[in-house]
């Protein structure tokens, strides 16, 4: 079983390619539909980080905002003390 790591956890994505690659496409789509009650916004980043596993375009995305965000959050920790 493949997994992505999400900070501390580890969560468990589809073995194939092919279910990956859905289930990545699936979320970022179903993203479009934020205004819905059980859909929203939490899908894209969701989506992302599951293609990020066989894309190298969308894995240089996610390591890249990574950084940013970390590097921000760290940046406003120290900030305020």
């Amino acid at each position: 079983m493949a997994h992505v790591r999400v900070g501390k956890f580890r969560v468990k994505v589809p073995r194939s390619r092919a279910g990956r690659m859905a289930l990545g496409g699936g979320l970022v789509a179903g993203s479009t539909l934020w205004f819905l009650p059980v859909l929203g916004l939490w899908m894209l980043p969701a989506g992302l980080l599951v293609l990020s596993v066989d894309s190298p375009r969308v894995r240089r995305f996610r390591r890249v905002n990574e950084v940013r965000v970390v590097r921000w959050w760290r940046s406003r920790q120290t900030a305020n003390p």
